[in-house]
């Protein structure tokens, strides 16, 4: 007689259709888990966290919405956790551990944290937001801390950020387990556009202008294809979206279409449209750690990829095998690599390399296995534990 499925709460202001997020629900339940979510949105309200989301009034409202939600979250956690075998808390998520994992601890339910980053590893160190060394670093330093000293188990994306946990935080090795962003092969799958059968190279970069993305080697690289027929498509908005669309004008470019948001459910037309897809560019040390959501969303279409080079990538690609790896901070082997890629013959073999590497490491079938094989263990001292109370009972 098998036994029933052990269920898992998933808790808290997360951001419900941020893709880590909804991935992880998705390939838990593919696992065969019984996923409950106990959510209240908060953070869906604003796409763009930046810029004044941190002005003290953006963030007094956004303290008294955290508090209204923690209070009615807690009633429906309490309700829910004598069925519950384990607890777990996502992406943006340390304001959550900090005000409804004490309930779960309480309890003796394993408290799992999905952050995906650090607030100080994308506040202070990698966006600048907040400046290194002043209070305000400090107290989100010290937020960090806490959530991540709460947790039984820490979900990371790359071993990079893994290693950075334990570096900047002091975590255990022990209780952190690598999980790939992935991307939802649901939506992001191959599929056929009829385009002409000539015209311009078409180049596709999407995402939020943040430091690790690299806008700027992008538009310089544009300028070196200047005349070489190349069309660009910028998808996006954030933190340099004006400083880089007046780079490009100041330069004369008129190769770049740039774009505001699109519909998440057109993202894989767009991928599809396109000859080159590219990834991130960026110097900075988080961009050395991770694999972005947009690498992984093409990968599953099988598109042809051009990305930085650097430790967490090699993770997943190899270059000339899977896709095309440049130089972080690197216009100029960038626009090499986008010349490389007029051969349609090379962008469809590295494109069903990356379809081939994500097989492997980011579908949903995919993190549904790791996913298991990191939870087992946290759910079988939960069993034991619950074992070992019956009997002194």
């Amino acid at each position: 007689m098998s036994q029933p499925a052990a269920r898992l709460l998933c808790v808290g202001t997360y951001e419900r259709d941020y893709p880590r997020n909804a991935l992880t629900i998705a390939a838990l339940r593919r696992a065969g888990y019984d996923v409950e979510e106990i959510h209240v949105p908060v953070f869906e309200r604003t796409r763009d966290k930046t810029g004044g989301f941190l002005r003290p009034g953006s963030l007094a409202r956004l303290g008294a919405r955290l508090l209204w939600a923690y209070a009615r979250l807690a009633l429906r956690l309490i309700r829910r956790l004598p069925d519950a075998d384990a607890v777990i808390f996502g992406y943006i998520g340390q304001g959550d551990m900090l005000a409804l994992g004490p309930l779960a601890r309480l309890r003796g339910r394993p408290v799992v944290f999905n952050p995906l980053v650090t607030l100080t590893d994308t506040l202070v160190e990698d966006r600048g937001l907040v400046r290194a060394g002043t209070l305000a670093a400090r107290a989100i330093a010290a937020l960090d801390w806490a959530a991540l000293r709460f947790a039984d188990l820490i979900l990371v994306d790359t071993p990079q950020n893994g290693d950075y946990l334990v570096d900047r935080f002091g975590v255990s090795p022990a209780r952190i387990a690598v999980v790939p962003v992935g991307a939802d092969d649901r939506l992001f799958h191959p599929r056929e556009i009829v385009t002409p059968p000539s015209g311009p190279l078409r180049v596709l970069f999407y995402g939020k202008y943040t430091p690790l993305h690299g806008v700027s080697t992008i538009v310089e690289a544009a300028a070196l294809l200047r005349g070489e027929d190349v069309r660009f498509e910028m998808i996006g908005v954030g933190q340099l979206v004006a400083e880089t669309r007046a780079m490009a004008e100041r330069l004369g470019l008129d190769s770049i279409e740039f774009r505001d948001w699109v519909p998440f459910t057109e993202l894989p037309e767009r991928i599809a449209a396109a000859d080159v897809v590219l990834g991130i560019f960026g110097d900075t040390d988080k961009a050395a750690r991770v694999v972005p959501n947009k690498v992984f969303q093409a990968m599953a279409m099988g598109a042809a990829i051009v990305t930085r080079d650097g430790p967490a990538i090699r993770e997943v690609l190899q270059h000339d095998v899977s896709a095309l790896l440049v130089p972080a901070g690197d216009p100029s082997a960038l626009a090499d690599a986008i010349r490389a890629l007029r051969d349609p013959e090379r962008r469809r073999t590295l494109g069903a390399g990356a379809r081939a590497a994500f097989l492997a490491t980011g579908s949903i079938d995919a993190l549904a296995a790791r996913l298991s094989d990191m939870l087992s263990p946290v759910l079988a001292r939960r069993a034991g534990r619950s074992v070992v109370r019956e009997r002194e009972a």
